[in-house]
Protein backbone atom coordinates (compact mmCIF):
# COMPACT_ATOMS: atom_id res chain seq x y z
CA UNK A 1 0.00 0.00 0.00
CA UNK A 2 1.33 3.21 -0.94
CA UNK A 3 1.43 6.39 1.17
CA UNK A 4 -1.31 8.09 -0.93
CA UNK A 5 -3.62 4.79 0.37
CA UNK A 6 -2.21 5.04 3.73
CA UNK A 7 -3.33 8.92 4.63
CA UNK A 8 -5.97 9.72 2.68
CA UNK A 9 -8.54 9.31 5.67
CA UNK A 10 -6.45 11.84 7.48
CA UNK A 11 -6.85 14.57 5.02
CA UNK A 12 -6.44 18.30 6.10
CA UNK A 13 -6.96 21.15 4.52
CA UNK A 14 -5.20 24.83 4.96
CA UNK A 15 -2.49 26.32 4.91
CA UNK A 16 0.22 23.98 4.15
CA UNK A 17 -0.79 22.35 7.13
CA UNK A 18 -0.22 19.28 5.13
CA UNK A 19 2.62 19.62 3.09
CA UNK A 20 4.60 20.40 6.63
CA UNK A 21 3.65 17.17 8.25
CA UNK A 22 7.04 15.87 8.30
CA UNK A 23 7.87 14.79 4.56
CA UNK A 24 4.00 13.58 3.70
CA UNK A 25 2.92 14.82 0.46
CA UNK A 26 0.53 16.16 0.16
CA UNK A 27 -0.66 15.68 -3.79
CA UNK A 28 0.21 12.18 -2.74
CA UNK A 29 -0.41 11.42 0.63
CA UNK A 30 -3.92 13.45 0.90
CA UNK A 31 -5.16 13.77 -2.64
CA UNK A 32 -4.84 17.75 -2.39
CA UNK A 33 -2.47 20.36 -3.96
CA UNK A 34 0.42 21.18 -1.53
CA UNK A 35 -0.30 24.93 -1.21
CA UNK A 36 -3.32 26.04 -0.16
CA UNK A 37 -6.72 27.46 -2.17
CA UNK A 38 -6.78 31.03 -2.91
CA UNK A 39 -9.34 33.02 -0.77
CA UNK A 40 -13.08 32.13 -0.98
CA UNK A 41 -12.14 28.79 -2.67
CA UNK A 42 -13.31 25.56 -1.38
CA UNK A 43 -11.19 22.37 -1.50
CA UNK A 44 -12.06 19.33 -2.20
CA UNK A 45 -11.96 15.60 -1.29
CA UNK A 46 -14.40 16.65 1.51
CA UNK A 47 -11.72 19.13 3.43
CA UNK A 48 -12.42 22.55 4.98
CA UNK A 49 -12.40 26.10 2.88
CA UNK A 50 -9.43 27.69 2.42
CA UNK A 51 -9.28 29.59 4.85
CA UNK A 52 -9.79 26.73 7.70
CA UNK A 53 -13.06 28.96 9.00
CA UNK A 54 -11.30 32.29 8.94
CA UNK A 55 -13.12 34.51 11.33
CA UNK A 56 -16.31 33.90 12.20
CA UNK A 57 -19.55 35.88 12.82
CA UNK A 58 -21.82 36.63 15.99
CA UNK A 59 -25.16 36.06 16.78
CA UNK A 60 -26.92 35.24 20.01
CA UNK A 61 -29.54 32.35 20.87
CA UNK A 62 -31.15 32.89 24.29
CA UNK A 63 -28.59 34.79 24.90
CA UNK A 64 -25.90 32.29 23.93
CA UNK A 65 -23.02 33.15 21.47
CA UNK A 66 -23.55 31.33 18.56
CA UNK A 67 -20.31 30.64 16.49
CA UNK A 68 -21.03 30.88 12.16
CA UNK A 69 -17.01 30.36 10.45
CA UNK A 70 -17.42 32.09 7.37
CA UNK A 71 -14.97 32.81 4.49
CA UNK A 72 -13.97 36.15 3.37
CA UNK A 73 -11.29 37.72 1.22
CA UNK A 74 -9.89 39.78 4.17
CA UNK A 75 -9.30 42.69 2.07
CA UNK A 76 -9.39 45.55 4.90
CA UNK A 77 -7.10 46.39 6.98
CA UNK A 78 -9.99 46.14 9.81
CA UNK A 79 -10.90 42.64 8.40
CA UNK A 80 -6.86 41.34 8.61
CA UNK A 81 -6.52 42.85 11.81
CA UNK A 82 -9.14 41.12 13.45
CA UNK A 83 -8.25 37.86 11.83
CA UNK A 84 -4.49 38.46 13.53
CA UNK A 85 -6.27 38.82 16.57
CA UNK A 86 -7.91 35.32 16.05
CA UNK A 87 -4.29 33.93 15.41
CA UNK A 88 -2.86 35.23 18.76
CA UNK A 89 -5.90 33.65 20.67
CA UNK A 90 -5.50 30.54 18.35
CA UNK A 91 -1.52 30.54 18.99
CA UNK A 92 -1.78 31.19 22.92
CA UNK A 93 -4.16 28.19 23.09
CA UNK A 94 -1.82 25.95 20.98
CA UNK A 95 1.12 27.33 23.55
CA UNK A 96 -0.96 26.31 26.56
CA UNK A 97 -0.49 22.23 25.33
CA UNK A 98 2.90 22.94 24.63
CA UNK A 99 2.28 23.01 20.95
CA UNK A 100 4.18 25.56 19.02
CA UNK A 101 1.77 27.91 16.51
CA UNK A 102 3.44 30.58 14.44
CA UNK A 103 0.54 33.47 13.82
CA UNK A 104 0.16 33.45 9.87
CA UNK A 105 -1.50 35.66 7.65
CA UNK A 106 -2.83 33.93 4.82
CA UNK A 107 -2.95 36.68 2.23
CA UNK A 108 0.77 36.52 2.48
CA UNK A 109 0.89 32.61 1.99
CA UNK A 110 2.64 32.23 5.24
CA UNK A 111 3.07 28.78 6.94
CA UNK A 112 1.47 28.68 10.78
CA UNK A 113 3.28 24.83 11.03
CA UNK A 114 6.86 25.37 12.09
CA UNK A 115 8.98 23.31 10.18
CA UNK A 116 11.40 20.69 11.25
CA UNK A 117 8.90 18.66 12.98
CA UNK A 118 8.81 15.05 12.94
CA UNK A 119 5.90 13.20 11.51
CA UNK A 120 4.49 12.65 15.63
CA UNK A 121 4.83 15.89 16.40
CA UNK A 122 2.99 17.18 12.97
CA UNK A 123 0.33 15.03 14.06
CA UNK A 124 0.10 16.33 17.69
CA UNK A 125 0.29 20.12 15.82
CA UNK A 126 -2.72 19.16 14.14
CA UNK A 127 -4.94 17.39 16.99
CA UNK A 128 -4.05 19.95 18.97
CA UNK A 129 -5.37 22.82 15.87
CA UNK A 130 -8.54 21.45 14.75
CA UNK A 131 -9.95 19.10 17.61
CA UNK A 132 -12.09 16.25 16.78
CA UNK A 133 -12.95 18.31 13.68
CA UNK A 134 -9.72 16.67 12.04
CA UNK A 135 -10.95 13.17 12.31
CA UNK A 136 -14.85 14.24 11.13
CA UNK A 137 -15.93 17.44 8.65
CA UNK A 138 -19.18 16.87 10.90
CA UNK A 139 -18.47 18.32 14.09
CA UNK A 140 -20.39 21.99 13.93
CA UNK A 141 -18.82 25.41 14.08
CA UNK A 142 -21.34 26.13 17.07
CA UNK A 143 -19.44 23.29 18.73
CA UNK A 144 -16.49 25.08 19.24
CA UNK A 145 -14.96 23.33 21.94
CA UNK A 146 -14.75 20.00 20.35
CA UNK A 147 -12.69 22.03 17.41
CA UNK A 148 -9.45 22.50 18.96
CA UNK A 149 -7.69 26.08 19.52
CA UNK A 150 -9.37 27.05 15.60
CA UNK A 151 -12.85 26.19 17.47
CA UNK A 152 -11.48 28.55 20.31
CA UNK A 153 -10.40 31.60 18.28
CA UNK A 154 -13.51 31.30 16.19
CA UNK A 155 -15.19 31.61 20.00
CA UNK A 156 -13.07 34.31 20.82
CA UNK A 157 -13.94 36.08 17.31
CA UNK A 158 -17.52 35.49 17.87
CA UNK A 159 -17.47 36.68 21.96
CA UNK A 160 -15.71 40.38 21.44
CA UNK A 161 -18.13 40.86 17.76
CA UNK A 162 -20.85 40.48 20.20
CA UNK A 163 -19.38 42.70 22.63
CA UNK A 164 -19.30 45.08 19.95
CA UNK A 165 -15.13 45.01 20.65
CA UNK A 166 -14.23 42.92 17.67
CA UNK A 167 -10.36 41.43 18.40
CA UNK A 168 -7.21 43.23 16.60
CA UNK A 169 -3.79 42.15 16.22
CA UNK A 170 -0.73 44.22 14.24
CA UNK A 171 -0.60 43.26 10.75
CA UNK A 172 2.57 41.55 9.99
CA UNK A 173 5.08 42.92 7.21
CA UNK A 174 4.86 41.15 3.89
CA UNK A 175 8.38 39.23 2.94
CA UNK A 176 9.71 41.23 -0.66
CA UNK A 177 11.26 37.56 -1.47
CA UNK A 178 8.08 35.61 -0.74
CA UNK A 179 6.53 33.60 -3.42
CA UNK A 180 3.43 34.29 -4.23
CA UNK A 181 0.58 30.84 -3.65
CA UNK A 182 0.47 30.85 -7.56
CA UNK A 183 4.05 31.17 -8.32
CA UNK A 184 5.07 28.63 -5.48
CA UNK A 185 2.24 26.15 -6.76
CA UNK A 186 4.20 26.38 -9.86
CA UNK A 187 7.52 25.93 -9.07
CA UNK A 188 6.25 22.79 -7.43
CA UNK A 189 3.97 21.14 -10.36
CA UNK A 190 7.69 22.19 -12.43
CA UNK A 191 9.44 19.74 -10.02
CA UNK A 192 6.57 17.19 -10.74
CA UNK A 193 6.46 17.31 -14.11
CA UNK A 194 10.16 17.15 -14.52
CA UNK A 195 10.65 14.65 -12.11
CA UNK A 196 8.22 12.68 -14.69
CA UNK A 197 9.53 12.60 -17.89
CA UNK A 198 13.42 11.77 -16.11
CA UNK A 199 11.49 8.76 -15.54
CA UNK A 200 10.14 8.11 -18.61
CA UNK A 201 6.59 9.49 -18.34
CA UNK A 202 3.77 11.74 -19.45
CA UNK A 203 2.79 14.42 -16.93
CA UNK A 204 -0.82 13.23 -17.01
CA UNK A 205 -1.82 9.69 -15.43
CA UNK A 206 -1.98 7.63 -18.19
CA UNK A 207 -4.04 4.89 -15.96
CA UNK A 208 -1.14 2.29 -15.36
CA UNK A 209 0.39 1.04 -11.80
CA UNK A 210 3.90 2.10 -13.19
CA UNK A 211 2.94 5.70 -13.53
CA UNK A 212 1.18 5.81 -10.15
CA UNK A 213 4.32 4.12 -8.41
CA UNK A 214 6.32 7.03 -10.33
CA UNK A 215 4.36 9.62 -8.90
CA UNK A 216 3.15 8.67 -5.77
CA UNK A 217 6.23 6.37 -4.90
CA UNK A 218 5.08 3.08 -2.00
CA UNK A 219 7.03 4.27 1.53
CA UNK A 220 5.25 3.85 4.66
CA UNK A 221 3.72 6.32 7.09
CA UNK A 222 5.37 7.99 10.82
CA UNK A 223 8.66 6.97 11.37
CA UNK A 224 8.66 4.74 8.46
CA UNK A 225 8.10 7.57 5.97
CA UNK A 226 10.69 8.27 3.11
CA UNK A 227 10.65 11.30 0.94
CA UNK A 228 13.21 9.12 -1.44
CA UNK A 229 10.17 6.14 -1.72
CA UNK A 230 7.36 9.15 -2.13
CA UNK A 231 7.65 9.29 -6.14
CA UNK A 232 7.94 12.75 -7.72
CA UNK A 233 5.40 13.97 -5.52
CA UNK A 234 7.93 13.00 -2.58
CA UNK A 235 10.47 14.59 -4.10
CA UNK A 236 9.13 17.66 -5.23
CA UNK A 237 7.65 18.24 -1.88
CA UNK A 238 11.32 17.75 -0.49
CA UNK A 239 12.99 19.74 -2.64
CA UNK A 240 10.59 23.14 -2.59
CA UNK A 241 10.73 22.71 1.35
CA UNK A 242 7.33 21.66 2.20
CA UNK A 243 7.99 18.71 3.94
CA UNK A 244 9.36 20.22 7.23
CA UNK A 245 12.70 17.64 6.41
CA UNK A 246 15.66 20.70 5.86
Amino acid sequence: MNLRQLMAPIAIGGLVVCAAAAGLTVAGAYGVTPFALPFGEVESAGVSGGLDAAAASATTDDGVVVVEPFTAELESTEERSEYMGREQVIAECMGQQGVEYLPAAPWLNQNRQPRGLSFEQSVIFLNALFGESRESWSVPASDWERRGCIGVGDHAVAVARAAGTPLSAPLPEPDPEALTWEEAAAVYQAEVDACMIEHGFGVNDDGTAAWELAMWGDTGAGAAYRWEDAGCAGYATHVTGNDNMH
